[in-house]
């Protein structure tokens, strides 16, 4: 049996009626498991690698995956625009706008995916160099993004399918998506890296085979499934582009905010060695694993508030922006007391002993609770971008991204150590959070002010 188009006119969009509360909670429930089997994926990679015995590899790990971060988040960015038009659409009941829409997203994210790729490739050794990597820590790192590099557009693509079938309220079809792409990574990822000995290479190949899995499983969700799909015409392309270019530039923006500065950290880390280095790639993989919830809720809060301000419902957008804070607070203490709970034994998972372990520690305990913050930038980040103030999420997290962050750690790096170093990469969201938290409420359409 076929299955119906999502929202055809005359059906009702998902989020306008319903407990918003709920809406969140499974949004946000779905997308955290999609996301955190990835991030879980990514973990265990580290541990293959830490099986290995070899320092250097894991903090060219570290300083590889600060680079990644940077150019993924260019389909994050992508993803953040797409559910900015596509769910107002689908709020609205305008399926014709909405495959329209999808299709040109789709083909927007390959554009950016091959721009950024074949922009970054020839830098990359010596973006590394300016970030502190050194011998073989430098060749290991380089070896493995040239990688990473190359299926750059898979990853926009599957993040721009997720972003449409979140759109239309499909959870479950978009946590399928990182689903498979993580239990691919899982499966082939030892095999290449102990049965072939190909070390940090087979990292690199087993996480370029799961973007290949997560690009089939979005595109079929989307196209066949739902059968949001178009002829696609280079005018229509053209116009949507430009459209959408509204939001996906300052989103875009955004969203590379925090690589870049995650990136002068991890230079500010490595005044401090491989060590410091070993245990920074560490939390930069545990973070997202506790706090993976934290992360997907603007994800899940950007549809919701699409939806409904799409359908005129403002008051049901307000209530929402509220919801969503509240959840940030009960996300952010349950990760906090994960932490806490397996702080003293997480280092001894990646083989880590003495210093790295005590930095592993530190982390856990004193640096993690500052997320609360980041995370009411992340909730008021999506209402930005939904409600068309994308430029507000681009000034706060720049503003974080360098005087919350440049003069703190580099000011931490000379006086207090790596651990001062840790802190102080959060301490500026304390700032930029609160007063992102505040102009999202002035920026609600009137009625529901």
């Amino acid at each position: 049996m076929t299955p119906a188009p999502a929202n055809p006119k005359g059906s009702s969009p998902r989020f306008v009626t319903g407990s918003i509360q709920r809406h969140i909670l499974v949004m946000t429930g779905t997308a955290a498991i999609g996301l955190m089997a990835v991030f879980v994926a990514e973990l265990l990679s580290l541990l293959f690698l830490g099986l290995l015995r070899d320092v250097e590899i894991l903090a060219a790990i570290g300083y590889a995956m600060t680079i990644q971060f940077f150019s993924t988040s260019v389909g994050i960015g992508l993803s953040i625009a797409t559910i900015a038009v596509v769910a107002p659409a689908a709020g609205r009941g305008d399926h014709a706008a909405l495959k329209r829409i999808a299709v040109n997203a789709h083909l927007t994210a390959i554009v950016a995916g091959v721009v950024i790729a074949v922009a970054i490739w020839p830098f990359i050794g010596s973006i590394l160099s300016v970030m502190g990597a050194t011998g073989r820590t430098h060749a290991l790192a380089v070896s493995y993004l040239k990688i990473a590099m190359t299926v750059l557009p898979l990853t926009c693509l599957g993040m721009c399918s997720m972003a449409v079938l979140r759109s239309l309220g499909d959870a479950r079809r978009s946590m399928s998506v990182s689903l498979v792409g993580a239990a691919v990574n899982v499966a082939v990822e030892p095999v290449l890296i102990f049965i072939f000995k190909l070390g940090i290479v087979g990292s690199a190949l087993a996480h370029a085979t799961s973007r290949l899995a997560f690009v089939l499983v979005g595109a079929f969700g989307v196209f066949v499934i739902h059968r949001v799909r178009e002829r696609p015409e280079f005018a229509s392309w053209l116009g949507d582009a430009q459209r959408m270019a509204a939001v996906a530039v300052p989103a875009v923006l955004t969203n590379i905010a925090t690589p870049i500065a995650n990136t002068f950290t991890t230079a500010m880390v490595a005044n401090h060695g491989d060590t410091a280095m070993a245990a920074w790639a560490i939390v930069g993989r545990i973070t997202p694993v506790a706090f993976g919830a934290v992360f997907c809720l603007s994800g899940a809060v950007g549809p919701i508030i699409g939806q409904n301000y799409g359908a005129g419902l403002n008051d049901r957008v307000r209530a929402t922006l509220t919801a969503a804070y509240r959840t940030n607070v009960l996300f952010c203490a349950l990760a906090w007391l994960f932490l806490v709970l397996c702080g003293p034994t997480i280092a001894s998972w990646f083989a880590l002993s003495g210093r790295a372990a005590e930095l592993v520690w530190f982390y856990c305990l004193y640096v993690a609770p500052l997320f609360l913050f980041l995370g009411m930038l992340f909730v008021a980040n999506a209402a930005f971008s939904t409600l068309g103030y994308a430029r507000y999420g681009t000034a706060l997290n720049w503003g974080r991204a360098t005087l919350g962050t440049v003069p703190l750690t580099y000011a931490a790096s000379r006086f207090a150590g790596a651990e001062g170093v840790y802190f102080a990469s959060v301490a500026g969201a304390v700032v930029f959070g609160g007063i992102a938290a505040w102009l999202s409420y002035r920026i609600l359409p009137d009625s529901a002010q």
